[in-house]
């Protein structure tokens, strides 16, 4: 994947951003986060990805992180604004060109990375059915990158 990094995530960070929001993140996605901390992703076709329950491709923006400098940027500014909206034990973890919103659910039966069309921006979407499956794992969605 072709990103900017926003580093600067500590393990500190991290462990309240779970206690804030009562999760209990994958590890692949904390050692992300420690790692890089999100970034910006560079716009190009390489960044697409397919979500096949809806047969569309989207091209993520911004992949979320913990304190950066840009507020819109940070993982707390779309939890504090959209949380009541969200199943349980789910982080907002980016955005798509289009600006739906990219969603770990941490545990349970449909644990995994979704794609959330809060907008109804695609054809299939309603208010029955706006979040779709991407991946099982953050570490599978960010393969689909390296296709």
């Amino acid at each position: 994947m072709k990103m900017e990094s926003f580093s600067g995530a500590t393990e500190n960070k991290v462990i309240n951003l779970e206690k804030k929001y009562g999760l209990s993140l994958p590890e692949d996605y904390k050692k992300f986060l420690l790692d890089c901390n999100g970034g910006i992703v560079e716009k190009d076709s390489s960044n697409e990805i397919s979500v096949e329950d809806i047969n569309e491709k989207i091209v993520i923006d911004v992949l979320y992180g913990i304190d950066t400098a840009n507020e819109k940027a940070n993982i707390d500014y779309w939890m504090d604004s959209l949380s009541d909206d969200l199943l349980e034990n789910t982080v907002i973890i980016g955005d798509d060109l289009i600006q739906g919103l990219i969603l770990i659910i941490c545990d349970g039966e449909n644990e995994g990375v979704y794609y959330w069309d809060d907008s109804y921006h695609f054809e299939n979407s309603d208010d029955e059915m706006n979040t779709y499956w991407i991946a099982n794992t953050f570490t599978e969605f960010i393969k689909m990158f390296d296709k």
